[in-house]
């Protein structure tokens, strides 16, 4: 086809996704699509002819192994598939429903034997479904678990965070952040469509799942063993989030719904006063500093200059105050739309389009006691009012023809978090106080991804695959206030010449990411030892640039100050008749740490080998060599920091695999995986984290850890959908990288630390079971489950821990999932699941000899979802109810001299936070226009 005609095809197609076009079915016809897969390695097949037995009707799957072969006339066929080197299979009792689509995954199978007999074999439809189950399931190069979109469909999670927690092996913390296998986020990374995502956190290496609706993805796969083609920065997995291109059906479909919380909806909510744009994630710009104000070193030059300074000052408007109201039912919204467009010689153009749009108020309850060592200088209680709101786009287009896939994924959320917390204590002398936060993080993430497959030689099947991608971060904080009243209602100010963050504060904040990556991969089939033998090798790189720059400005009493300005409320205090000579001043303490500037540019190439050394033995081998620089410029306490390494690292990998038989494998890996320091765990820029009520810096000496992995498993896949797995592994770990508690008297805080090396042991085993073992009776009954027991040990000081040793900070000791689920069969569908969560007590912050460890303790979560459909299912409604126990969150510590490891105690131990967070319970309704 000539390249302006296809370009012409491009164009029509996409005007017709524009306009929202509708799928044009010939009269009482339907269409049926799938994937063919070779049954040996589960790779998908290029150029199958596929035909429809008794019609004209006839296609062929492209390069990704899809097909698709629209306006077949309703009815039972048999489909035909057919293709050189492998045995024909013809697959009967495939029935085509009107305006409808029929789906068909077929795996073929090219072994010696079955290709020489020429004989053709016969399926049937049902059978042949399961079969390419099993080959999905079971031909994974890596030791890896999943979850499909249909499984997210049947749990009560909204977000991609809260499906995470249902693989087995993974947790999700505060939240957001992935855990896998137990260990802390850090040493975990995330991909989109094969492209790796980048930070959304300012203060930690995490990127925040809970930004992806879980209704937008295809599938979920952690990867918990290294093969040499994928990024080797990860000792726990890789998660890959993996969204649709081609749709098997075009769609319109949107939802609408609502969440009540227990501790939040209908009850008092104070929060700061707001502008109006925080609704849609833009708050207002009088958080910001104003324009015209100078930069931090032109106003802190003119500190003998009082005239200008009150000047100066008058410009920040006065939006100190804080209202009360009743919180109400929080809202979502989705729309979907999806096409795909075939032509006549088999090329196809496809489109996803998504919005979505959420917000909520929650309300958190905490109490705290601000231990420092041993010593316990404040207790408080705080209610923390959470304003939080999300808005979000997918767009996808992909175009296929011949042997040649070309797709431009892109993605964009903003989210915008508003905490604004109230507490009230003693401090150690027993005087009463209260203080105020008002937090607003405004962060938005934005990927595109423009990738493409090729088979380059039709005789030799040379593959090449490559990507170009572009991801952005944005991360602003403006206007940070905190506050301090003493219980007679007098405000706590600086009497000095200098500020202070936590006493009338106004600390803001921004960070700028962008990184820019690429890769190539080329696949080579070879004949070495057998049919399915091949060779891969690619390159990829990756520039991370980031910026970030804060400034700490805060009031001060200036000259003779007129005491009576204290007792004014703080929505009152800082009119601009009150800044004045003998009034309030600005002061501005910003120093060079508050701001760093950080480049990182890896380079990696690999060559591996996949093939069948015997039948039933395949090996997957080779090695990935990657060189990573790093550089940060900052200051620290005015010394200049300036960090320029780079980093060469040969990373070997083994994966073995032997197929017992079509249902069962056992699996042996091995690898070397790296573990690099993050930008912000080097920068020495202090920040006052208000709700933990610790300072956090970063530490410019850090190092890179390296882990050497090993893995072994066993799995079984008795029917399709079911699987029974169990499996061990051990980590020993060079440099582990942790957070840890740092000695000092003014206040409590923690920066990040190498430890000198680390052994984790873990056990896991997973289940997926139809009841109808039991009894016929329970057909539509599913159990599943999924559990790991990890240890870990690090060698520490006894001065700090009197065993000597203790666990690596972030890692749980086991990890528990479980669900059951009743789904009936008619297509009018009820759906009721019921799932259970729990992980194990880990090691928040590693203590000192004066500091204990602080634990975060395990809670039990327990979530229902009743899902009924009607309306010949294109309408659902459904009803979750989440976290229905609502235990509390605790943070504590041993005392000590006590025994470290002994269980959690809560009349005797040292907790630091009890936090509560109430339950939910949303109602959602959702409607196929087509």
């Amino acid at each position: 086809m000539e390249p302006q005609l296809q370009l012409k095809r491009i164009a029509a197609v996409v005007t017709l996704a524009v306009a929202a076009s509708t799928t044009v079915y010939a009269q009482g016809s339907g269409k049926v699509a799938g994937k063919v897969t070779n049954v040996k390695t589960g790779e998908t097949i290029t150029g199958v002819t596929v035909k429809v037995l008794g019609t004209a009707r006839v296609g062929s799957s492209d390069v990704t192994g899809n097909y698709n072969i629209p306006a077949v006339p309703a009815g039972k066929y048999t489909l035909e598939f057919s293709y050189v080197g492998f045995a024909t299979k013809q697959i009967t009792d495939v029935e085509i429903k009107d305006k409808d689509v029929t789906t068909l995954d077929v795996v073929l199978d090219n072994t010696g034997e079955t290709v020489l007999d020429q004989v053709v074999v016969t399926g049937t439809f049902k059978k042949e479904s399961i079969s390419a189950l099993y080959s999905q399931q079971k031909n994974s190069a890596r030791i890896s678990s999943g979850i499909s979109t249909e499984q997210i469909k049947r749990s009560p999670d909204r977000n991609t965070s809260e499906a995470i927690k249902r693989v087995s092996g993974a947790s999700i913390q505060d939240n957001k952040y992935v855990i896998v296998r137990g260990l802390s986020d850090r040493y975990n990374s995330a991909m989109l469509n094969n492209a790796i995502l980048p930070n959304t956190e300012v203060d930690k290496r995490a990127f925040s799942f809970d930004i992806i609706p879980s209704n937008l993805i295809e599938s979920i796969i952690i990867n918990k063993t290294a093969t040499p083609d994928i990024p080797a920065d990860f000792s726990g997995g890789v998660v890959q989030v993996n969204t649709k291109d081609f749709p098997e059906k075009n769609f319109f479909d949107a939802s609408i719904g609502t969440s009540y919380n227990t501790q939040s909806t209908f009850k008092d909510f104070t929060s700061a006063k707001r502008a109006g744009g925080e609704v849609f994630g833009f708050a207002g710009s009088d958080r910001e500093i104003p324009k015209g104000f100078p930069s931090t070193k032109d106003f802190q030059s003119l500190q003998n200059n009082s005239n200008e300074i009150f000047e100066y000052s008058k410009l920040f408007k006065n939006n100190w105050g804080y209202d009360t109201k009743k919180s109400t039912l929080t809202p979502n919204f989705q729309l979907n739309y999806g096409s795909t467009k075939n032509f006549k010689d088999d090329s196809k153009f496809g489109a996803i389009f998504s919005l979505t749009y959420r917000y909520d108020q929650r309300k958190r309850e905490a109490d705290q006691k601000a231990y420092v060592g041993q010593s316990l200088p404040e207790v408080f209680h705080d209610d923390q009012y959470s304003y939080n709101t999300n808005l979000g786009a997918l767009a996808n287009f992909a175009y296929s023809w011949k042997s040649n896939k070309i797709s431009f994924k892109n993605l964009y959320n903003r989210i915008l978090e508003n905490q604004f917390t109230f507490r009230e204590g003693k401090d150690d002398s027993g005087s009463e106080f209260y203080r105020t936060g008002d937090y607003l993080l405004q962060r938005s993430i934005l990927t595109n991804q423009l990738s493409g497959e090729h088979i380059l030689s039709d005789n030799s099947k040379l593959k090449l695959d490559w990507s170009l991608n572009y991801g952005r971060t944005d991360r602003d904080e403006p206007g940070y206030k905190r506050m301090e009243y003493s219980k007679d209602g007098i405000a706590s100010i600086s009497a000095t010449s200098s500020s202070t963050a936590d006493r009338a504060g106004n600390f803001n904040s921004t960070m700028t990411e962008n990184s820019y990556g690429g890769a190539l991969n080329l696949t080579l089939p070879i004949r070495l030892f057998s049919e399915n033998d091949k060779l891969k090798a690619g390159y990829f790189n990756q520039l991370r640039d980031r910026n970030f720059n804060a400034r700490v400005i805060g009031f001060i009493r200036n000259g003779n100050f007129d005491a009576s300005l204290l007792k004014l409320p703080q929505d009152k205090i800082f009119d601009q008749a009150n800044i004045r000579p003998n009034g309030f001043i600005l002061n501005e303490i910003t120093n060079g740490g508050d701001h760093y500037d950080a480049k990182a540019f890896l380079n990696a190439g690999y060559l591996m080998y996949d093939g069948f050394v015997m039948e039933k033995l395949r090996v997957i081998a080779g090695a990935r060599l990657e060189s990573y620089n790093l550089k940060l410029n900052s200051e620290d306490n005015g010394n200049p920091v300036g960090v320029d390494t780079t980093t060469i690292s040969l990373l070997p990998s083994l994966n073995l695999i032997y197929n017992l038989d079509s249902k069962q494998s056992f699996r042996f890996a091995a690898s070397q995986t790296v573990g690099r320091q993050e930008f912000r765990e080097m920068a020495p820029f202090p920040f006052y984290d208000f709700n933990k009520n610790m300072n956090v810096r970063g530490n410019p000496n850090l190092k890179q850890s390296k882990t050497s992995n090993f893995d072994l498993g066993y799995a079984y896949y008795p029917t399709a959908g079911e699987v029974l797995s169990v499996g061990a592994f051990y980590k020993y770990f060079e440099n582990p990288i942790e957070q840890a508690l740092q000695l000092g008297n003014s206040g409590r805080s923690f920066n990040y630390t190498n430890s000198k090396s680390a052994d984790v042991f873990g056990v896991e085993a997973e289940v997926r079971k139809n009841l109808k073992f039991i009894d016929e009776r329970l057909d539509n009954f599913v159990i599943n489950a999924n559990g790991s027991y990890i240890y870990s040990k690090v060698i520490v000081p006894t001065t700090v821990n009197s065993t000597g040793k203790r666990k690596l900070q972030g890692q749980s000791p086991y990890l528990i999932n479980a669900g059951l689920s009743y789904t009936t069969k008619n297509p009018n569908t009820t759906a009721i699941t019921l799932l259970y969560n729990r992980v194990g007590p880990r090691i928040w912050a590693i203590g000192n000899a004066e500091d204990p460890d602080i634990y975060e303790y395990s809670r039990n979560i327990l979530d229902l979802q009743l899902a009924q459909k009607f309306a010949n299912s294109r309408a659902e409604v459904k009803l979750n109810y989440s976290d229905i126990l609502n235990n509390k969150a605790y943070f504590y510590q041993k005392p000590k001299g006590s025994d470290p490891n002994a269980a959690f105690n809560k009349n005797t131990d040292n907790i630091n936070r009890a936090e509560k967070y109430g339950s939910t319970v949303s109602l959602t309704l959702s409607y196929k226009f087509w």
